[in-house]
């Protein structure tokens, strides 16, 4: 059997070497469908497939809030609740916090804004993972608040401590506060709900028993990321029964922070669900179409196999007539093909490993794992299956025609050969088959790009042109009697000092402060409004806040309503200016001005503020959110640590990104400035999930509509020389040009249109899956389904068209004479 193996992978290659074109076509076809469909593979893989890297990955839940009055379903959690967590739910063994921060680190060169967390103490340990050096936290190492200890990632000790083991031990400066290295966890560990573009790096342990009512005991301070460990046998159900008991409880103990009317409600759901959940479908998306393009690419491979076979059709028949086995025949043709496919699949590999890395910088911005995109042995596993399948998908049908050839007519008159009805068939079904999967890819890639010209379009309520922004956090340490920037006044005079110092660079028009950029995040207020009594405050109407300076309207080119901008000046609780945006405006003041009425906030001190002024609207969420109710104040109110600069420049704002930051350098050295990038990026950022999808599928569209229209070039083509004999009779008995045109059009647009009729309804089926990803645009929308039959249709009669009028070109004499 070895050796008869042998024979036959022997026969394969000779019969390929001494068919360099189609061997060339063949290999190059599989290559792109096979290293196509790996690379989206190993993406799937790492994100979907993959388990979590920790232990016992599916004993691990992520537990929320969920308040279904404003329909948020991925609420943090308070100190307290976690507490209760931990205390009241019996199908969890264990439950860990964590706090997500931006930290400055100091002390080791450049001053840099680095990724951290706030964890309790147990937080490693319910995710069982160990540091690679050095110890764990205790409860021991903090007294309360953010402890004087940390342990820090393994990238982090590569970049900034070059691997120095003897860095246990060592000190660093967390805004400004010297804190002791005691660990270094463990190559590829990430937190499991960082974001992808910026991992962690550092985490500072902090005891959440402690009953601060300032923070750790307050209800509602919803900072924390909860991870609970199910007990062995528990499952994700019967912790939501739980969770679901204590909700009732906890609205009955603390009727003022859970009241009924708000809906709130804890919530488990497996970590991994909560970690790939929002990108699942679109990757499964992708996974599709290039299983389409793999599909239409073995249709464009059988097709040419089935005319190789018919080429081979007298040596297959003789070998019969000598007392060939059928079966080993077929496993001849099976072998090359087979063999075909390995070519194939080797090259694709090749293509998979560009691919893969392409893929792994493009989804880094939002896709979660993005790091843990490979090639692994769960990949090379499948693209070894991949090969098998398609070699016997694409061989076996042309393997089984050739092998059963009608002896009597191929040794009669071997110079006519014969194409055989059953090849014929399976050629036309080949082709409607290819034209209806092109059209199912092109009609998704055509919706998507009508979605995403749609979000592009959309206004997001200011100019971004030539705007660059950035981001700086002034550090108050644990010790705060000492901080350079413990009191308001002391930030307020950092803040105006730097943009006084922006404001100087050669080429900047105007600078401003805001406390959140858009598309980076909400920061929800209630607030009162004067004369309007509320029976309970947590129905009090809540709203967006932002912090800015009086001319960030003009910087941003926002435009003023009614009223005016906020007056430039010291701002107290009692007495402060409120700009408000149209959305607020129309919900709070139906039909009337808001311009002089007042507000009083809950939080922020409480300030009370008079609105004087109306702006428009801007989309903070997201591009393709409706922009939500919100009020600006003035930052000289509460001036926080953290707070953005939006600077209008007069050229390339990317041009002026190092002088600003050293403008701002110069008023603190020991200050990290980060975020830079320009506001065209930011919004870039904000759509690069649509993006990312809009230029794969297209990409897959574009490769099928290439591959089904040489496929029907290919089939009419050959169609075409079969029938030379035939139209050289007719244009003997006098029929003209324009008739055997139309005859062989006919013959070709007739599958066509078959495939473009099954493939509009094939997309009509599945529009449903690209529902969620459309924006602006209707699934079943009728103008881009029409469009791209039209294309596709286009291009098809083109490649029909072709070989039509290469057949008008036939001499008769020369055609009958040859037969």
């Amino acid at each position: 059997m070895l050796e008869a193996t042998r024979r036959d992978l022997r026969f394969a290659a000779r019969g390929l070497w001494r068919s360099p074109g189609f061997t060339a076509i063949t290999v190059a076809t599989l290559a792109l469908g096979i290293g196509a469909n790996t690379a989206i593979f190993s993406v799937v893989n790492a994100v979907l497939l993959r388990p979590l890297a920790y232990r016992d990955p599916a004993q691990l839940v992520a537990l929320r809030g969920v308040v279904e009055v404003r329909g948020l379903n991925d609420v943090r959690n308070s100190a307290p609740e976690y507490q209760d967590f931990r205390s009241e739910i019996p199908a969890l063994t264990d439950v860990a916090a964590a706090w997500p921060i931006s930290i400055n680190l100091t002390a080791l060169g450049d001053p840099e804004r680095i990724q951290a967390a706030v964890v309790s103490s147990n937080y490693f340990q319910v995710l069982g993972t160990a540091p690679a050096l050095g110890r764990n936290f205790t409860a021991d190492d903090d007294q309360g608040r953010i402890g004087y200890v940390v342990i820090i990632s393994w990238d982090l000790f590569q970049q900034r401590f070059g691997g120095d083991r003897s860095v246990i031990g060592k000190t660093v400066r967390l805004d400004d506060d010297p804190m002791t290295i005691i660990g270094v966890m463990p190559p590829g560990f990430r937190h499991p709900l960082e974001n992808g573009a910026s991992p962690m790096e550092v985490w500072c342990p902090v005891e959440l028993g402690n009953t601060d009512p300032q923070f750790i005991g307050d209800r509602r301070a919803r900072v924390f990321e909860v991870i609970g460990r199910l007990k062995p046998g528990a499952t994700v159900t019967e912790a939501q029964a739980q969770l679901d008991a204590l909700s009732t409880r906890l609205e009955s103990r603390y009727p003022d922070v859970y009241p009924a009317a708000l809906g709130w409600r804890a919530a488990a759901l497996p970590l991994s669900e909560r970690v790939v959940g929002d990108v699942r479908p679109a990757l499964l998306v992708l996974l599709g179409a290039v299983a389409f393009v793999l599909l239409i690419g073995c249709a464009n491979v059988a097709n040419l196999m089935l005319a190789r076979a018919t080429g081979r059709t007298r040596e297959i028949a003789i070998r019969t007539a000598l007392g060939g086995d059928r079966l080993r025949l077929v496993r001849q043709l099976l072998t090359e093909s087979l063999l075909l496919a390995a070519l194939g699949g080797a090259l694709g590999l090749l293509v998979a490993v560009w691919g893969t890395s392409a893929l792994g910088r493009l989804a880094a911005l939002y896709l979660p794992r993005a790091r843990e995109i490979a090639i692994d042995g769960p990949v090379l596993a499948f693209t070894v299956v991949l090969i098998l399948v398609t070699g016997i998908a694409f061989g076996l049908f042309p393997a089984l025609q050739a092998s059963r050839p009608d002896l009597q007519d191929v040794l009669k008159d071997s110079a006519k050969g014969s194409a055989g009805g059953g090849r014929t068939r399976m050629r036309a079904v080949l082709v409607v088959a290819e034209v209806a999967v092109a059209l199912v890819l092109l009609a998704g890639a055509g919706l998507l790009l009508r979605s995403f010209q749609r979000l592009v379009a959309v206004d997001p309520g200011f100019d971004p042109e030539r705007l660059l922004t950035m981001q700086v956090w002034l550090p108050v340490p644990n010790d705060n009697a000492k901080g350079r920037y413990f009191t308001q006044e002391q930030r307020v005079g950092f803040y105006d000092r730097a943009v006084a110092a922006v404001r100087q660079v050669p080429g900047v028009t105007a600078a401003a402060l805001v406390s959140r950029l858009p598309y980076s995040g909400r920061n929800d207020a209630r607030f009162k409004i004067e004369g309007r009594p509320v029976s309970d405050a947590q129905l009090l109407p809540s709203a967006e806040v932002r912090l800015v300076s009086p001319d960030y309207f003009r910087t941003m080119a926002i435009p003023v309503l009614q009223g005016e901008t906020m007056p430039d000046g010291v701002d107290s609780l009692s007495s402060t200016y409120a700009m408000v945006n149209r959305t607020l405006a129309e919900r709070e003041w139906k039909g009337q001005s808001p311009i002089g009425q007042r507000i009083q906030l809950v939080g922020f001190g409480g300030p009370t503020a008079t609105i004087v002024g109306v702006v428009n609207d801007v989309r903070q969420g997201a591009p393709d959110q409706p922009p939500l109710p919100e009020f600006y104040l003035s930052y000289r109110l509460v001036a926080g640590q953290e707070m953005s600069l939006v600077v209008r420049t007069a050229g390339d704002p990317d041009a002026l990104a190092d002088r600003v930051v050293r403008s701002i350098r110069s008023v603190d050295p020991t200050q990290p400035v980060f975020g830079v990038k320009s506001m065209a990026r930011l919004l870039a950022n904000a759509e690069a999930e649509r993006r990312f999808s809009l230029l794969l599928l297209s990409l897959f569209a574009a490769i099928a509509l290439l591959l089904s229209s040489l496929g029907i070039y290919g089939v009419m083509a050959y169609s075409t020389s079969q029938r030379r004999h035939e139209i050289g009779i007719r244009m003997a008995l006098g029929a003209a040009t324009p008739d055997v045109l139309r005859l062989v059009l006919q013959q070709g647009m007739r599958l066509v249109l078959l495939g473009l009729a099954i493939g509009l309804f094939g997309a009509w089926a599945l529009s449903r899956v690209l529902a969620g990803q459309l924006y602006g645009i209707s699934a079943r929308d009728p103008f881009t389904y029409a469009a791209v039959a039209l294309l596709l249709g286009t291009v098809a009669f083109a490649a029909t068209w072709l070989p039509a009028r290469r057949a008008t070109r036939v001499d008769p004499m020369i055609s009958l004479r040859s037969e």
